[in-house]
């Protein structure tokens, strides 16, 4: 489990994770307007999903598939990525040994911090 530090608000109103959900509802109305068949995000979305969660715990599989958007299997495959590629992990839940959790890693908490501190300072400067 990852806990977030929250910087001051970047110039902009807003921390950390208020921008995340910003993002994640402008991503949506994106993906509504054109369709999500012209436009999809899902290795965004998965990571935003876990960032933004209220009690920054992880979650199976199947419920962070469904943050994403797309049929089961090719969000399967981007879990599959995200783990390779360091961003997730991905573990048995302790209470269910049937059951496999995924959470931002480390590195991937790191990185998506960094992205929206990023985009914040970019919004800030205009």
């Amino acid at each position: 489990m990852y806990v977030s530090a929250q910087p001051d608000k970047g110039g902009i109103g807003l921390d950390r994770v208020e921008f995340a959900k910003l993002v994640v509802q402008i991503l949506r109305h994106v993906g509504d307007r054109l369709g999500r068949d012209l436009f999809s995000t899902a290795a965004l979305d998965m990571m935003l999903d876990l960032y933004v969660r209220e009690e920054h715990r992880p979650i199976s599989l199947t419920n962070l598939s469904g943050a994403a958007a797309v049929p089961e299997r090719t969000a399967l495959f981007i879990i599959n990525k995200l783990v390779s590629r360091g961003l997730l992990v991905r573990y048995p839940d302790p209470k269910d040994g049937r059951r496999v959790n995924v959470d931002l890693s480390a590195g991937g908490l790191r990185l998506l911090e960094e992205c929206i501190d990023e985009l914040m300072s970019m919004i800030a400067e205009q």
